[in-house]
């Protein structure tokens, strides 16, 4: 029983901490964060979304500029929403997890 709560208790927090990155990543999108804004249109920012799983949160975007954006090309500087935004929050996530599993 003790098991099953934990894995309850850890994928809660994993999508929780999703929720959490995908909010995060859309305000550097926004240009609220150090990156450079990148809406024009809007579609950028809606399209990032957050797809849980069984003890795993991905957040992505289905556009196809996305990774322009995230990379760059030889026109456009890269912006790296995603991989700052990781980097930004890494122990946050890891504090979120943690808390949770301490609750046991």
């Amino acid at each position: 029983m003790k098991d099953k709560e934990a894995i309850s208790r850890a994928n809660d927090a994993i999508h929780q901490a999703g929720f959490f990155v995908e909010g995060e990543v859309k305000e550097s999108i926004r240009g609220a964060r150090a990156e450079p804004q990148s809406v024009d249109t809007g579609r950028f920012l809606q399209s990032v979304k957050t797809q849980n799983g069984k003890l795993s949160s991905v957040v992505s975007s289905d556009v196809e500029y996305a990774k322009y954006l995230e990379y760059g090309t030889s026109r456009v500087s890269a912006r790296h929403h995603f991989g700052n935004t990781k980097t930004r929050n890494k122990k946050k996530v890891t504090d979120l997890v943690n808390d949770s599993m301490k609750k046991l």
